[in-house]
């Protein structure tokens, strides 16, 4: 079977304040900005770690994008556990570092499986999972 698939794109996000979002994940977390393009009357903005292919999507509930029953889901996902999470190759390195400008995140913990990792949220209270490989 051949598939045409060669990567994963990204995930949206939904924050309550997208300008502040953005603010936050590129001068706090230190991604960069991959696109920012007009999008249903707002913006469609992606963000994403220097040499990452998979993006953030980083969005605000949109009612002309959105059907009332799918508002209301993305108005519910604001605060909660992403699924989405992200390797560093020095998790201490990291976690001093988002301490210092004041990110939310938990002190890397050791792991059953042999990794080291530690919750991040954002403004809103989205929680990201920062790992560490058992080798790294």
């Amino acid at each position: 079977m051949l598939t045409m698939i060669n990567t994963i794109g990204g995930v949206v996000i939904m924050v309550s304040d997208q300008a502040q979002a953005v603010k936050f994940y590129t001068e706090k977390i230190g991604f960069d900005i991959r696109m920012n393009v007009p999008f249903f009357g707002g913006k469609w903005i992606e963000v994403a770690p220097k040499d990452s292919e998979s993006t953030l999507s980083i969005m605000e509930p949109n009612s002309q994008l959105m059907s009332p029953e799918e508002l209301e889901i993305a108005k519910k996902s604001i605060g909660r556990n992403t699924g989405v999470w992200f390797y560093s190759s020095d998790i201490q390195s990291t976690y001093e570092e988002f301490e210092s400008k004041g990110v939310n995140i938990t002190k890397p913990e050791k792991q059953e499986w042999g990794g080291t990792m530690s919750l991040v949220k954002d403004l809103d209270g989205n929680i990201f999972t920062v790992l560490s490989s058992p080798e790294g």
